[in-house]
């Protein structure tokens, strides 16, 4: 049984890597005051970070304000389910139904057969009827006659059958005493296979869950493991800047508001590009023997399989040989912008408009590898050359951001403020090792109310945005959130929350503090935790620290 076992531990080595991966692209978040406010920014005026979130905000205080900020953030998606995948009980289960189900040589009726056969000839004569021997024969006889679906006196005779049998070890028994009374006895198949199978030999069963736990786990395991190879993603991102803005209400009343900055930003990102057709579960049993395990929701069918099956369509054989079948990609983008950010106050009846623009120098260096997933791949090794820009690429560009911010000037709404911002507008595109990386415009609303010592804000992607990934299913961010920030002079307070409408990641709490305008630190955690080593860390976290001041 260890081919069977070594093909499991195949499926756990794939799920291990993904603990040292890494990916995304969106939105973003800079500075630490909307950070710590749910990522509202947009129609946030008192911010040091208008430039990145809103170039209208520039006008819309015009005074003179500085910013540091540093972070680092991490966000991962689909990976909570392989902290709870058990390879080493999926191997034993995959080594249980082999030895219960199949025949040792294939060219004899195994055991199964012979408890199956024997319940139903019990159960016939019992009835009055004549048995032939021949257990497809009579099982169609006993459900021909048993219509309604109640199999109570076969599954006892089963179970009977089964604590008799002598070729049975104790581990067999128990497992088939425990699911004789879910096995859907409308579906047995002990026909020839289609495939060359063996007359008389149990070519399908169909188990509803719920009969042995170890069993139910491993299929659901083994569905949460091809679950993760279509969808999969994890990042590491850290955005960082310094940021001034230059204004005054004479200077913007007359000539505008000013804003440069220097933004660095690092996205890495790791994910697994599988082939669809190849991610079925068919086991080399041995001996010339395949079988293949599929999940059906509430229930899970076993039944045999083939060779040409088996090298065409198995994730395991995909996983074995030379094939490319499956491949881990990572990604390493790191952005330097230089913007310069225009904006002007315009006074209107009931209200001020403010527009702004932003014109951006972009560089870029990015790097992609790839490697295919195979059962001897040293991952460590591998992942070490991930890590390394010996093959960066660079490539410069420019992007164009622009932006609106309407101030209500009604006496019960003075503080209300409503912003829309369009970042890179322009899709500023950037070489890379194995594709080219493209900005998608960003388009993002927000609302905001903005007094001394109070501020709200609230801000929407209103378009989904693409992250840097490569798996199967599409990978996008989608944010919504908002808070709540209080000046208590020498200390500011912030908190709020936030939802990524395209990633499970649950709700993200935020939070911030800031001491004498130049220390502030804010935090951003999910909900969600996935649990490495037994060690809770949540599916998206994101720290900063930094510091800002206006005058």
């Amino acid at each position: 049984m260890w081919g069977i076992r070594k093909n499991f531990l195949a499926l756990g080595m794939l799920s291990s890597c993904f603990y040292g991966s890494l990916e995304a692209l969106e939105f973003g978040s800079m500075g630490n005051t909307s950070a710590a406010m749910g990522g509202a920014g947009v129609a946030l005026k008192h911010s040091a970070w208008g430039l990145y979130y809103n170039p209208a905000l520039l006008s819309s205080d015009p005074r003179v304000k500085m910013g540091y900020s540093l972070g680092i953030g991490l966000k991962e998606h689909n990976l909570a389910k392989i902290a709870k995948i058990d390879i080493k009980n999926m191997a034993n289960t995959a080594e249980r139904l082999v030895s219960t189900f199949a025949s040792g040589s294939g060219t004899n009726v195994g055991e199964i057969t012979n408890v199956v056969k024997d319940a139903l000839s019990s159960v016939l004569t019992s009835s009055g009827q004549t048995p032939t021997g021949n257990v497809e024969q009579d099982l169609q006889t006993y459900l021909q006659n048993h219509q309604g679906g109640n199999y109570s006196d076969l599954i006892t005779q089963v179970l009977q059958q089964v604590q008799q049998s002598s070729s049975l070890n104790p581990e067999q028994k128990d497992l088939l005493s425990h699911i004789a009374g879910s096995i859907d006895y409308g579906k047995l198949d002990f026909s020839q296979a289609g495939a060359g199978g063996v007359a008389g030999l149990l070519q399908d069963i169909t188990i509803s869950k719920g009969g042995d736990k170890g069993l139910d786990k491993a299929v659901n395991d083994i569905s949460a493991v091809q679950d993760i190879l279509k969808d999969n993603n994890l990042n590491v991102t850290s955005q960082d800047g310094v940021i001034l803005q230059l204004s005054s209400k004479t200077m913007n009343e007359k000539l505008g508001s000013l804003g440069v900055a220097i933004f660095a930003s690092v996205y890495s990102s790791m994910s697994v590009k599988a082939d669809a057709s190849r991610m079925r579960l068919i086991i080399d049993g041995g001996n010339g023997s395949y079988y293949e395990l599929t999940d059906n929701g509430d229930s899970f069918s076993y039944k045999v399989s083939n060779q040409t099956d088996y090298n065409n369509y198995s994730l395991i054989a995909a996983l074995e040989d030379s094939s490319d079948a499956h491949k881990l990609i990572a990604t390493s983008f790191v952005l330097t912008e230089l913007p310069i950010g225009y904006a002007r106050t315009f006074y209107l009846k009931n209200g001020n408009l403010n527009i702004g623009v932003t014109g951006k120098f972009m560089s870029a260096i990015s790097t992609q590898s790839q490697m295919n997933i195979k059962t001897n791949i040293d991952f460590k090794k591998e992942l070490t050359n991930f890590a390394s820009l010996d093959n960066a690429i660079s490539s410069n560009n420019f992007g164009i951001d622009v932006g609106a911010l309407y101030e209500v000037d009604f006496p019960e709404f003075r503080y209300l403020t409503f912003g829309l911002v369009v970042k890179n507008i322009n899709s500023p595109s950037f070489q890379s090792t194995l594709s080219d990386i493209t900005i998608k415009p960003q388009y993002r609303a927000g609302i905001g109310y903005n007094s001394k010592r109070f501020n709200l804000a609230f801000d929407a992607d209103l378009t989904p945005n693409d992250l840097i990934a490569f798996s199967n299913i599409r990978q996008q961010s989608q944010m919504i959130g908002g808070g709540i920030a209080f000046d208590l002079k020498a200390i500011d307070v912030r908190v709020g929350a936030m939802k990524d409408l395209r990633q499970d990641t649950g709700l993200i709490l935020t939070g911030g503090l800031n001491v004498l305008g130049f220390l502030d630190i804010a935090l951003q955690t999910s909900t969600k935790f996935t649990r490495v080593e037994n060690i809770p860390i949540p599916q998206y976290i994101n720290l900063r620290v930094g510091g800002s001041l206006s005058f």
